[in-house]
């Protein structure tokens, strides 16, 4: 009987992942984001001619917007695209199943760290299958996803390797750290921020189980060779000067110019003043420092973690990463976690696996960056799991009372959440996605044939807006590289095929015979527009205007 209840939970909380996971999958975010828009077409593009919108061939790196992002979820996306055309459910789907089934490795990952605890392995995986974080970023097709999802499975191999006790060689164990490997150097590959986070824990494993894997180093042959072989194409691609154009762009100390110039400024006056304090607290390499703990800490700061303070990226309005009555047990959570008798490398590594995830948000801008600092999940969720199941423990006699109202807490705040990002979010937040855009180009396609010239504006509603049109009108990839496809994805840049242009609009000088499509601040005020386009919360953000 305890059998069948533990097995019903299981599939109960699986159920639930799914549900969080594929409900409105199309309608929740509202439309493609800048990203999935690019993701989505590239994956087309290579589908149907085997390159990019550059025209490079079966690329590595996909240069997008002059970003140059890890291509490996591209290739994902393909077969969804071939199956269910390019949409926002297709650039998704791929997510949403990584993510379904990352909540099932939990469960047997944390089996595995705690000896088989089956009620803290079931308690991880709700806290994950109804994490606020882990379902926003889940629901977009995005790189990240893929990278989580392959460093939990490399994970679960890894220590399902590390607890296959035997004397002699073993085949099995093998097999393990082989896929271990194949699955860390997949995450590496993925996402830009992995490829710091990745190799530190991995060598933090390999330092606090290096009796285990040095014991019998012809069981750690075979899975050296498969991670360097997977590793090798992503590090030699990483090292291109195009590849580090991503970390030039968003490099905190590098925007920081202004700051280091005023700091200088003060260093000259303390070495004038003959300021020994002054000289050392305004150091360059003290500057660096702070700058760095200043953008490190901000990753624990309570109301971006539990709360939010208003139009924040990756977050549902009125609800932070984590549920609010959270905090209490990853609380309850550490201080249990270091009382009881738990195997000191086990402590180590979930305290090192949540202390360098932040690292990379860290040196970047936007900080606290809830994308950039993904790869924490779900460290937070196993701990506080270990703080729940304590709770319960320790207060048996009081068992259902406790029972009651934990479920009645967690179930009102996963109804707040879900209302919040089912049917508010999308309203809220449809002009971060550029909703507008997507009814304006059916508007365009429609009524093309009466116009010479086409203009999309390319900021502010309209920022990127070749993409959205390439995403959105399915434009022939065979077509659009055969006028030279794109010349480069940076900011502000103008973009021509066919009889569109994307660039700034001046209407005064525009040609006749156009369709302009842009903000309503790039036309005259007494100029009626033919069709205006709003966003879902009814504010008019686009308009369609005749030259």
């Amino acid at each position: 009987m305890k059998k069948i209840k533990k097995f019903n939970l299981f599939f109960f909380v699986i159920i639930i992942a799914i549900f969080f996971r594929f409900y409105h999958l199309s309608f929740a975010p509202p439309s493609v984001s800048l990203d999935e828009a690019s993701i989505g077409y590239n994956a087309y593009s290579i589908l149907k001619t085997g390159a990019d919108e550059y025209g490079n061939k079966f690329p590595i790196l996909l240069r997008a917007y002059d970003d140059w992002r890890p291509a490996l979820y591209v290739y994902l996306v393909m077969p969804f695209v071939q199956l269910f055309d390019l949409t926002a459910f297709a650039v998704r789907l791929p997510s949403v199943i990584l993510s379904v089934i990352t909540v099932i490795a939990v469960y047997f990952l944390t089996k595995e760290l705690f000896k088989n605890s089956l009620k803290i392995s079931e308690v991880a995986m709700l806290l994950l299958a109804i994490s606020p974080w882990h379902i926003y970023i889940s629901r977009l097709g995005h790189e990240v996803n893929l990278s989580l999802s392959f460093w939990i499975f490399g994970l679960l191999f890894f220590f399902k390797g590390i607890n296959k006790n035997t004397e002699k060689f073993n085949w099995k164990k093998v097999c393990y750290y082989s896929i271990s490997a194949l699955f860390f150097a997949i995450s590496f590959g993925s996402y830009q921020s992995a490829k710091l986070f990745i190799p530190i824990m991995v060598l933090i494993l390999i330092v606090l189980y290096h009796k285990e894997l040095f014991a019998r180093k012809k069981e750690i042959i075979l899975p050296f060779v498969i991670g360097v072989v997977f590793l090798l194409p992503t590090v030699l691609s990483s090292f291109e000067p195009n590849a580090l154009i991503r970390l030039q762009g968003t490099n905190i100390f590098a925007v920081e110019k202004n700051r280091y110039y005023q700091e200088s400024l003060l260093l000259k006056k303390a070495k004038e003043d003959g300021d020994i304090i002054g000289e050392i607290v305004h150091n360059r390499r003290i500057l660096t420092t702070r700058i760095f703990f200043e953008q490190y800490i901000s990753h624990f700061n309570y109301k971006w973690l539990f709360a939010n303070s208003g139009k924040e990226n990756h977050k549902t309005s009125g609800v932070g990463l984590f549920y609010s009555w959270e905090a209490v047990f990853i609380l309850l959570g550490f201080l249990v976690f270091f009382k009881e008798k738990i195997p000191l490398k086990i402590k180590l590594f979930l305290i090192f696996w949540i202390a360098v995830a932040p690292l990379s948000s860290a040196i970047t801008t936007d900080a606290p960056h809830a994308m950039r600092t993904y790869s924490v999940l779900p460290a937070p969720q196993i701990i506080e799991a270990y703080g729940i199941y304590y709770i319960f423990s320790l207060f048996k006699k009081y068992s259902k009372l406790i029972y009651t109202l934990f479920y009645l807490i967690m179930i009102g705040t996963i109804f707040y959440f879900a209302r919040h990002y089912f049917f508010i979010f999308p309203k809220k937040e449809s002009s971060s996605f550029q909703y507008a855009l997507y009814q304006a180009v059916p508007f365009v396609l429609s009524c093309e044939n009466r116009y010479n010239r086409i203009v999309f504006s390319n900021k502010d509603n309209l920022y990127q807006s070749y993409m959205f049109f390439l995403f959105y009108s399915r434009y022939d990839p065979k077509k659009y590289q055969m006028q030279d496809g794109t010349i480069s994805g940076g900011f502000a840049k103008t973009h021509a095929f066919d009889k569109y242009e994307f660039r700034s609009i001046a209407y005064d000088i525009e040609k006749e015979k156009s369709l302009l499509i842009g903000n309503k601040s790039d036309f005259p005020k007494d100029k009626k527009p033919l069709a205006v386009f709003k966003d879902l919360d009814g504010k008019e953000a686009i308009a369609a205007v005749e030259r």
